[in-house]
């Protein structure tokens, strides 16, 4: 149309207008291709990709694997052939476990510990959707943390090539296999030390067991010793060791077995256990109305705690003495029957802090006249709502773990009195009751904040139920003693008035166990405050300074210090606040780990469990090369490969711009050197 009908070119020569028919195809396929373009037509691509197989290498690298090689060097020198050999042909992953999985080779052989299910997960979990080939695992097959990993869960369905090493021959040993003890005791008390001795290859032989008691400050002296004879080959012996917790404080017990001639090693013929004398321990009163399940399930929470001990008593036989109890529980009490009023009168006189519990027997109007925490109004006597635990939010005498928090809504409800629930003005409320589906205000757990006599009142019966559920779904009873065990400490502590404080979750840690702190600063009024920068000096037995600085968390501090070598450390914290100094101190100690030295005897037979169930082998250390071989030879240890099909726009098709800034280039160009317009 432009250059038939347009007169642009009608002066032109004959060869200039020869020239329009090459104008107009080169003005088409311009235009045909933006215009082509507009449709967003797409261009489908077939793409072909090939994924190499995985070999993962899994060390051991615990303390046992130190004993059973004779020469390290020379066992490194063949493993680095092993994969050097095959890394031609496979990609090759490096893996080391102990405690914990690490990416890398080593050869420390210093782990304190063998998780080996650890390592099979952390493959699974890396590994799950690729082309993993084989696993080959070097180790002796001992384990002594997490489960047995042949019945390992998740499988990869790949086969597991084994390194035995180790030695598994039955040499003669004595060795003080476990000991059981409680972490505590309390001054002037006897506790119970059970030892098993454990001895092999020792028949008609005899030690000497004996127990050494030291504490910093003071000489060992000998707590116990008594000659022990093994009559069979494989023989195992308890002891029991009766001890009177003399002096506070962290003690160590030293248990020694007397080597024989021949023994394999001697690490194992001593464990050093330390236990933490106290000087007070709190007495609770659970005093309940009759006889209920939820009296167990409250015993059994609270002695979690090994510095609470629990009374059970009864209403009906109750002699009204409560001097000797640092916290009560009332389960039930005041009830219908027995309304307590001497009780309640002697409870506000002595100043006792109490934990009511309100049942099905509770006499509501007594309760509403003892207390002032929590009124329940219009209540009839045998009527319940069963109230399900709801978390309120702004809770803040003490914190709640987030697991805690979220297995909260899944617990059976509790049976709670029906009535009107109002909350006292000291009242802090910790959980709500959900009735059905209906979320209301009326408090479920509430405790009152005080700086004198603190209570607490938990509206509702069936802890025995939260228990049973939390164990059934977690094995274990995490929610239900998380949430009683901080409401009896909030209510069993006593009142600091230190406005700053540090503290530790306990006093002894294992040498792979992280050191952590809090930090507490208040202000004059008393609330929680984190403005100012908190320092932290720990000092060695040596006197050796280690310098930190607390993190700020919330509105507190937080501070995980690593890992400290076996010892005694004292510990001082500083800071300024408002022009005033403030310092606080502790302690605490490094005990060692010593499970790598209770068993040096290699398992093989775990690794050919592992083989036969995977469809793989075991080799010993002398048949390494061989190894190599056998996994290059499988036919099951191939590439995959992994076609798709992908879309893409025309239009992003660098190239095709060009054309057509080239297209219409070259027609502006003639057109113009012609003389059209």
């Amino acid at each position: 149309m432009l250059y038939f009908k347009d007169q642009t070119f009608k002066e032109a020569s004959s060869g200039t207008r020869k020239a329009l028919r090459f104008l107009s195809i080169l003005r088409f396929l311009g235009v045909s291709a933006l215009a082509f373009l507009l449709l967003m037509p797409l261009l489908k691509n077939r793409v072909t990709e090939t994924e190499e197989p995985i070999v993962v290498f899994a060390q051991d690298n615990s303390a046992s694997m130190a004993a059973g090689l004779a020469d390290t060097a020379a066992y490194r020198s063949q493993i680095e052939s092993l994969l050097s050999g095959i890394d031609e042909k496979y990609s090759i992953d490096r893996y080391e476990f102990g405690t914990e999985v690490r990416e890398g080779l080593q050869f420390s052989f210093d782990e304190k510990l063998t998780n080996m299910t650890a390592a099979f997960s952390e493959i699974y979990d890396r590994y799950a959707n690729q082309n993993v080939g084989a696993i080959v695992l070097a180790t002796d097959g001992i384990f002594n943390e997490g489960s047995n990993p042949v019945y390992f869960n998740k499988r990869l369905d790949v086969p597991v090539y084994s390194i035995a090493l180790g030695d598994t021959t039955l040499r003669k040993d004595v060795k003080v296999e476990r000991v059981y003890h409680n972490r505590i005791a309390y001054l002037r008390d006897k506790f119970t030390i059970r030892v098993d001795l454990t001895a092999l290859n020792c028949a008609g032989e005899s030690t000497f067991l004996s127990v050494y008691q030291y504490q910093k400050g003071s000489d060992a002296f000998k707590e116990f010793g008594k000659t022990i004879k093994f009559k069979n080959t494989d023989d195992t012996r308890t002891v029991d060791v009766v001890i009177e917790a003399r002096v506070p404080g962290i003690n160590q017990y030293t248990i020694r077995a007397k080597s024989l001639d021949g023994e394999v090693t001697e690490e194992n013929n001593v464990q050093r256990i330390y236990i933490d004398i106290l000087d007070a321990r709190q007495k609770i009163l659970l005093l309940a109305e009759a006889p209920h399940p939820d009296l167990s399930a409250l015993k059994s929470s609270i002695e979690k705690n090994e510095n609470y001990e629990v009374d059970i008593k009864y209403a009906r036989t109750f002699n009204n003495v409560i001097t000797p109890y640092d916290l009560l529980i009332l389960h039930g009490i005041p009830s219908s029957r027995n309304p307590s009023s001497s009780l309640m009168s002697r409870v506000q006189a002595e100043s006792k802090p109490v934990f009511y519990i309100l049942t099905t027997q509770s006499n509501i109007p007594a309760f509403n006249q003892s207390q002032q925490l929590l009124q329940v109004n219009g209540a009839s006597a045998g009527q319940v709502n069963n109230s399900k635990p709801e978390l309120l939010g702004g809770f803040n005498l003490f914190t709640i773990d987030n697991a805690v928090v979220q297995n909260l809504a899944n617990l059976p409800p509790l049976n709670s009195p029906f009535g009107e629930y109002a909350p006292g003005p000291k009242a802090v409320t910790l959980l709500k009751q959900k009735i059905g589906t209906v979320s209301t205000n009326y408090p479920l757990l509430v405790l009152e904040q005080s700086n004198i006599t603190k209570s607490a009142v938990l509206a509702g019966e069936g802890l025995w139920r939260w228990r049973i559920y939390d164990y059934q779904t977690d094995s274990g009873f995490e929610t239900v003693d998380e949430i009683i065990g901080k409401t009896i400490q909030y209510l069993s502590v006593k009142n600091d008035k230190r406005q700053f404080r540090i503290s530790t979750p306990k006093n002894m840690y294992y040498e792979n166990e992280s050191i952590t702190f809090d930090a507490e600063l208040y202000n004059d009024s008393y609330e929680l405050i984190n403005e100012s920068e908190v320092n932290l000096s720990i000092y060695d037995e040596n006197g050796k300074e280690y310098p930190f600085v607390f993190n700020k968390s919330a509105n507190a501090y937080r501070l995980d210090a690593g890992l400290f070598p076996v010892g005694d450390y004292t510990f001082k914290g500083r800071t300024r606040y408002a022009g005033n100094s403030y310092d606080a101190s502790g302690k605490f100690s490094v005990i060692p780990l010593q499970i790598e030295a209770l068993n040096t005897t290699a398992n093989h037979s775990l690794l050919y469990n592992l083989a036969d169930r995977s469809g793989g082998k075991v080799f010993t250390q002398n048949q390494i090369a061989d190894l190599a071989s056998t996994i290059s030879s499988s036919e099951e240890i191939k590439p995959v490969m992994y076609s798709n099909f992908k879309n893409k726009a025309f239009i992003n098709l660098k190239w095709l711009f060009f054309v057509i800034l080239a297209l219409v280039a070259i027609e502006w160009f003639i057109r113009k050197f012609n003389g059209g317009y």
